[in-house]
């Protein structure tokens, strides 16, 4: 597998780039659930045993396609045992300024996974590292970068994009996207990109 680096793919952190340092990182998990813990990056690691190839695509219109490598979304929902009435889950990124709120039903897809690794390589922070959510069936803005807690909440609520403008669904339509791993632009026919 060729590098990261080398697939170019667009960097952008729409609150600017942070600089995290790896040690002392934790993910926690908490709101409505009965099993809140903190996963600090070494148990992150040793949960990270599943492993999905699908596409995080772009509201810019740029997808990629990559091996992911990480805990399926659904295992961290069994492991939190959220309360009855726990419909929506909302993921905050680093330093707290981005936030977006996603489904229950989003983390229990096949291929939805909080990643610490792509193609081989340990998450860097562009690219959302140390640890970042993947819903392969969403926009991109939803596949929170450098996630430090997902919440168990009742309501769904605008994140960081959706109180911009953004669509809360987030669902992907007919489009031509620009295929980074085949570098050219095809059309797409709506939701999950298969190809």
């Amino acid at each position: 597998m060729a590098p990261l680096s080398d697939l170019n793919i667009p960097v952008f952190w729409a609150e600017g780039q942070p600089v995290i340092e790896r040690e002392g990182f934790l993910l926690r998990i908490g709101g409505r659930v009965r099993s809140p813990r903190a996963l600090g990056l070494s148990e992150l690691a040793s949960l990270a045993t599943d492993t999905v190839s699908c596409r995080l695509t772009s509201v810019t219109r740029w997808s990629v396609r990559l091996t992911w490598k990480g805990i399926l979304a659904r295992r961290l929902v069994e492991m939190a045992s959220p309360e009855p009435g726990a419909g929506f889950v909302k993921l905050t990124s680093f330093g707290g300024r981005y936030v977006t709120v996603v489904p229950l039903l989003a983390l229990d897809h096949p291929r939805a996974i909080i990643a610490v690794a792509a193609d081989g390589e340990e998450l860097p922070v562009e690219y959302g590292g140390p640890i970042r959510a993947v819903f392969p069936q969403l926009w991109g803005y939803k596949s929170a970068k450098s996630i430090v807690a997902l919440d168990f909440q009742e309501r769904d609520e605008p994140g960081y994009w959706e109180s911009r403008g953004y669509a809360g669904d987030a669902s992907i339509p007919a489009t031509k996207l620009y295929d980074l791993n085949a570098r050219q632009t095809r059309h797409h026919p709506g939701g999950e990109v298969a190809w």
